[in-house]
């Protein structure tokens, strides 16, 4: 587990299931032969072919890139499968909120449009993509507003009556020890210079037993790594960042791990080249504490929950629907 992965509480998440964004107007596929045939009819609310089509797109022009033949058909047919049962789920969803009547503000609806064309450079672009999509932006309003109605109802249904008890924190982050500790992280720089088929090896050596003689005289690291270095970060006077146990070759960690923040190795010669090293900060090993891992705990065993009950409700609000495969 990662600190700051986390933003909200858990009374303000959204649903777990996942609302597929019926429309994708992010991508820039043209649908000029959609045809809407139904293809299920889930009490009131049917899902039609071209829905199925603009969802699937973006998966299908990824599949076609990395399969073929037998393994492409099945790909796409599993990937349909998965969607269909996603929006089935949906449909069950919106179904049920229109019958209870879940009214929403419409300037959230008018928020959700905002948030849709900030994704694009310009309004001519976003507009453009509507097009593309062969969605009125009145219909993308529609859609935005049964997105907010299913998204309320199953707050009100399932995120509403979750609670997570102290208790529950106390026992998740002594089961979860590991997840709570932060290991020893060494931000390092660093020069390489690595061998050349037309270099001799000896001219080799001459510049690099030049550049060790330089560091200890007290020449500047960042300087030198700038000028001679062929590793990354050199034009950043060879800033590598922070780096954990087992990120670097076994003789590099072996000697960087015992030094000292400042401190500038010998020359290392690995089968890449020949290294310098400096350690610019060291930050010691550390445990969070429950108080700071609290909140993102309370996120996984609220989302947790709110997986397995939006699943329970979800199927009693099966057992009573009509669900018809045309």
């Amino acid at each position: 587990m990662k600190l700051g992965k986390f933003s909200n509480g858990p009374k303000t998440r959204a649903p777990l299931f996942t609302i597929i964004a019926l429309f994708a107007i992010t991508t820039a596929v043209s649908y000029a032969a959609v045809v809407d045939k139904i293809m299920v009819v889930v009490n009131n609310e049917v899902i039609t072919q071209g829905e199925i089509d603009r969802i699937l797109a973006p998966a299908y022009e990824q599949y076609k890139s990395a399969f073929a033949g037998e393994d492409l058909i099945k790909k796409l047919d599993d990937a349909r499968q998965a969607v269909l049962a996603q929006l089935i789920e949906e449909k069950l969803i919106l179904s049920e909120a229109k019958r209870l009547n879940i009214e929403v503000d419409e300037k959230d609806v008018k928020a959700k449009v905002e948030e849709a064309k900030k994704r694009f450079p310009s309004n001519e672009m976003f507009e453009q993509a509507l097009d593309a999509q062969r969605i009125s932006l009145k219909e993308l309003k529609a859609k935005f507003k049964e997105q907010l109605m299913s998204r309320k109802l199953v707050d009100q249904k399932v995120g509403s009556k979750i609670s997570i008890t102290p208790n529950e924190v106390v026992e998740y982050y002594n089961s979860h020890t590991k997840d709570f500790s932060r290991p020893e992280e060494i931000r390092l720089s660093n020069i390489l210079i690595k061998p050349k088929e037309n270099v001799r090896v000896e001219k080799t050596v001459e510049l690099v037993l030049e550049i060790s003689k330089r560091l200890k005289a007290g020449s500047d690291f960042s300087e030198l790594a700038k000028i001679y270095s062929e590793g990354p970060g050199a034009k950043d006077g060879g800033a590598m960042g922070y780096v954990r146990r087992g990120d670097l070759l076994p003789e590099i960690e072996k000697v960087v791990s015992g030094m000292k923040e400042g401190e500038v190795s010998e020359m290392i010669r690995t089968k890449i080249g020949y290294h310098f090293f400096k350690v610019d900060e060291k930050k010691t090993p550390e445990i969070v504490s429950l108080a700071d891992a609290r909140r993102p705990i309370e996120e996984v065993l609220w989302m947790g929950k709110m997986k397995e009950k939006s699943k329970e409700w979800i199927e009693d609000l099966r057992k009573y629907a009509y669900i018809a495969f045309k």
